[in-house]
């Protein structure tokens, strides 16, 4: 059961990430997300909680690159305009 909470709570995150914010993955990017999203999928409709965990493990990998492009994505947007003096912390 803890699997399959952890699974859906990956793909419902993933897949808001990809409609927010999928212009930076290239095609191929893209595609291996969405293999690892229909092979989580698929796991998730077995009583396998080994098959789950692998693929989610999968997924969490594939998608490691696509989350540090929208953090910096994030960090440049919350920065753009400020000054140095503004940013630092005290």
């Amino acid at each position: 059961a803890e699997q399959r909470v952890e699974a859906e709570a990956l793909l419902t995150a993933i897949r808001a990430a990809l409609a927010r914010d999928a212009d930076l993955l290239a095609a191929d990017e893209l595609a291996v997300l969405e293999n690892g999203m229909a092979t989580l999928e698929k796991a998730w409709n077995t009583p396998d909680h080994r098959a789950i965990k692998a693929a989610i493990h999968e997924l969490n990998h594939a998608s490691e690159a696509f989350a540090a492009r929208r953090m910096d994505r994030a960090v440049s947007g919350a920065l753009t305009g400020r000054r140095l003096d503004e940013v630092r912390t005290k």
